[in-house]
C-alpha cells in the first residue's frame, strides 16, 4: 500500500471515529438538538420569499412554527420550483441552489428537489464518516477491510434552464467523494460516468474480478446487488476471457478513449481467470466468498420493499453480514443504521427537522405532529422532514415504526410508501402486506423470487390484483401455478383480513397469477432508466399503473392463473 493511500485511509479512519463519537452525543440529547436544527432552518431562511410569507422571524418555538405553517407535499412547492428552476433565487431559500435532485419516477411523475451546498454536506458527511463509523463498532472485521466494490455513478441527469444541474441524489454524493474514489472502491472513475447500465455494470464486474482480495460490496439497494451476480452468471465466461487477456470484450460499446484508459488498468492474468472459472462451473450458490474469499460484509438497503431481494442476495452471498447502512429520500436523510442484519435506522438529528404523524392521522389534511422526543415504541407514524434546502413540513410519504431507541433518537423501521396500497374495494392493502404475502407464498412453495408487482384489473365486472412474478426456474413454476395462485391467495388474506372479506362479499375478485419471462423486470427497470429514473435509484414499484410499463409485463406473461372464488 502506497504512502498516499495509507496517509488517505488513516485520516478516513480518523474522521469516521470522530462522525461516530459526535453522533453519539448528539443523539444523547436528540429532542433539544433537533428543535435547535429548526431554528437554525427558519433564522437563515427568514428573508426568504417563503420565509416572509410565513413569518418565519417571529416564530419563537416549534409550537408556533406547527400553528403557522402548513403541512406541505409536492405540489404545494410546484410554483415556486417553476420560478427556481429558471434561475429565480432566494425563493424557498437564501443559500443558492446548488442541484436538482430527482427523484427515483417510480411512484408518480419525476420531482425535482433543491438542494444546497449546506444539505450536501451534511448528507455526504453522514454517507462516508459516519454510517462507516457505526459500521466499524457493528462489525469490527470492516475497520481492516481493504478495496470494494461500490455501485454507483457521477452521471449528471442534464441541467435546468439556467443552467443548474439535475441529477439523483446519489450521483451528486458520488460525485463529491471523485477524490478519494480510487483508494477505496476498484472500479475506475471512467465506469462511473458511464451512462449505460449494463456496460457499467459489466465493468465494475470486471475490475472487481480482478481483485481477489475484494472485501465488500456496496450499492444503494439490495436489487444492485443482485443485478450484478445475474450479468456474472450471464457473462462469467466472457469476464474471465477479458481478465485472461487483460482487455475488455469487443462487445460493449465504447468510446477508444475509454477503452484505451481503462484498459490501461487491466493485465493479462490467467491464473485469476481459470480460479473464476473453476467457481463458475461449481454453480452460482454462494459464489461470492468463493470468488473473494476476504470478503467481510455487504452493504446495500434491504428494508421497505427491497427485502424481497433478500433470497436471492443469500443465495449468492452465503450468509456475508450485511449492513443496510442509510434510510433516506431525495429530501432528506433520515437514519442511519447502527447494527448488520437489521435494517433499523436511528434518526439523525442534527441532519434535518423531524415530525411524525400518528398513523391513525395520516389521512387528515393537517394533523397533529409529534417530535422525535415524542413517539412510542411499537407505533408506526408518517415522516414529515423541514431541511436546509426549501422545504418545510414536507411529507415525503413514507410510513416508519419506531422499534427502539438509539439513545434518546428513535429507531425506525421502514414500512411502506403511503400512496403504494391496493383498495379497489375499501380494504386498503398496504405495500407490506404485499410483499409479505409473496415472501411467505414464495417460502412456502420453495420458489426463488427474482422480482414481482401488482396490477389493478378493472376490465370484469369486479376489480381484481393481477400478480406478476419473475422467478429463477420459470419451467418449474408454471406446473404448479394454481398452487403458487392459491399460496399468494390465503397468504394475502392472512396478511390483511379485509382482503379476504371484500372478497368473500363479492366486492372484489380473487387475485391473478401472471408468471413472466426472465428478464422481465430487468426490461421495466430499463424503461424507468430511459424516462430519466437514475440506475442508482432506480426501483421496481409494487403497484403499477403506467400503461407501458403494464404492456410490457403482459407481453411477457409465460402463465396466466385466474383467481377463483373462497367458500364461504
Amino acid at each position: 500500500m502506497g504512502i498516499k493511500r495509507l496517509a488517505i485511509r488513516g485520516s478516513f479512519s480518523l474522521m469516521t471515529r470522530y462522525y461516530f463519537r459526535q453522533f453519539v452525543r448528539q443523539t444523547r440529547q436528540a429532542g433539544k438538538l433537533n428543535r435547535q436544527v429548526l431554528r437554525e432552518v427558519l433564522r437563515a431562511n427568514a428573508q426568504t420569499e417563503y420565509g416572509l410569507a410565513y413569518k418565519f422571524a417571529g416564530i419563537k418555538n416549534e409550537e408556533e412554527y406547527k400553528q403557522l405553517v402548513p403541512l406541505q407535499v409536492y405540489s404545494d412547492y410546484e410554483p415556486y420550483l417553476e420560478r427556481m428552476l429558471l434561475g429565480h433565487e432566494n425563493i424557498l431559500t437564501a443559500e443558492p441552489v446548488k442541484y436538482f435532485g430527482l427523484s427515483s419516477g417510480t411512484t408518480g411523475k419525476q420531482k425535482h428537489i433543491p438542494t444546497t451546498a449546506k444539505t450536501q454536506r451534511k448528507m455526504n458527511m453522514s454517507m462516508m464518516f459516519l454510517q462507516q463509523g457505526l459500521l466499524n463498532q457493528a462489525l469490527p472485521a470492516a475497520k481492516r477491510a481493504d478495496k470494494g466494490l461500490l455501485l454507483m455513478n457521477m452521471v449528471q441527469g442534464g441541467t435546468t434552464p439556467a443552467g443548474i444541474p439535475t441529477g439523483s441524489g446519489t450521483s451528486g454524493g458520488a460525485n463529491s467523494m471523485r477524490r478519494i474514489f480510487p483508494y477505496f472502491w476498484t472500479s475506475p472513475l471512467e465506469v462511473l460516468q458511464l451512462s449505460d447500465q449494463q456496460t457499467a455494470t459489466y465493468l465494475h464486474l470486471l475490475f472487481a474480478l480482478k481483485e481477489r482480495g475484494l472485501a465488500y460490496i456496496g450499492a444503494p439497494f439490495a436489487s444492485g446487488i443482485v443485478q450484478l451476480f445475474a450479468v456474472l452468471e450471464e457473462r462469467g465466461p466472457e469476464l474471465a476471457e477479458d481478465i485472461t487477456k487483460g482487455r475488455i470484450s469487443q462487445t460493449l460499446v465504447l468510446e477508444p478513449e475509454t477503452r484505451a484508459c481503462l484498459e490501461q488498468g487491466l493485465k493479462p492474468d490467467p491464473l485469476r481467470a481459470e480460479e473464476i472459472l473453476r467457481e463458475l462451473a461449481k454453480g452460482a450458490a454462494g459464489i461470492a466468498s468463493r470468488l473473494w474469499p476476504q470478503m467481510v460484509y455487504l452493504s446495500c438497503v434491504t428494508s421497505g420493499s427491497f427485502s424481497i431481494y433478500l433470497d436471492k442476495l443469500h443465495f449468492y452471498c452465503g450468509d456475508l453480514p450485511i449492513f443496510s447502512a442509510v434510510y433516506g429520500a431525495t429530501e432528506a436523510l433520515i437514519g442511519v443504521a447502527t447494527e448488520v442484519n437489521k435494517p433499523y435506522y436511528a434518526v439523525t438529528p442534527g441532519v434535518a427537522y423531524y415530525e411524525f404523524i400518528p398513523i391513525a392521522e395520516a389521512d387528515l389534511p393537517q394533523p397533529r405532529t409529534l417530535n422525535l422526543d415524542q413517539l412510542e415504541k411499537g407505533q408506526s407514524y408518517e415522516i414529515v422532514v423541514t431541511n436546509f434546502s426549501g422545504f418545510y413540513r414536507y411529507r415525503i410519504g413514507d410510513v416508519v415504526k419506531v422499534v427502539d431507541y438509539y439513545f434518546n433518537t428513535p429507531l425506525l423501521e421502514f414500512g411502506y410508501r403511503k400512496g403504494q396500497l391496493l383498495n379497489l374495494a375499501g380494504e386498503k392493502t398496504s405495500e407490506r402486506a404485499v410483499i409479505a404475502a409473496v415472501q411467505d407464498a414464495s417460502l412456502r412453495l420453495g420458489l426463488l423470487l427474482e422480482d414481482f408487482t401488482v396490477v389493478q384489473d378493472l376490465a370484469g365486472s369486479l376489480g381484481s390484483y393481477q400478480f406478476y412474478l419473475e422467478v429463477a426456474d420459470v419451467s418449474a413454476a408454471t406446473g404448479k401455478g394454481v398452487k403458487i395462485r392459491q399460496a399468494l391467495d390465503e397468504c394475502l388474506a392472512q396478511a390483511n383480513p379485509r382482503y379476504l372479506a371484500a372478497v368473500q362479499d363479492r366486492r372484489l375478485a380473487p387475485l391473478g397469477l401472471n408468471l413472466v419471462a426472465k428478464g422481465t423486470f430487468g426490461k421495466i427497470r430499463k424503461m424507468l432508466v430511459q424516462r430519466g429514473a437514475s440506475n442508482n435509484q432506480v426501483k421496481v414499484p409494487r403497484m403499477v399503473r403506467d400503461d407501458a410499463l403494464i404492456n410490457t409485463l403482459r407481453h411477457n406473461v409465460v402463465c396466466e392463473i385466474r383467481g377463483i372464488y373462497h367458500e364461504r
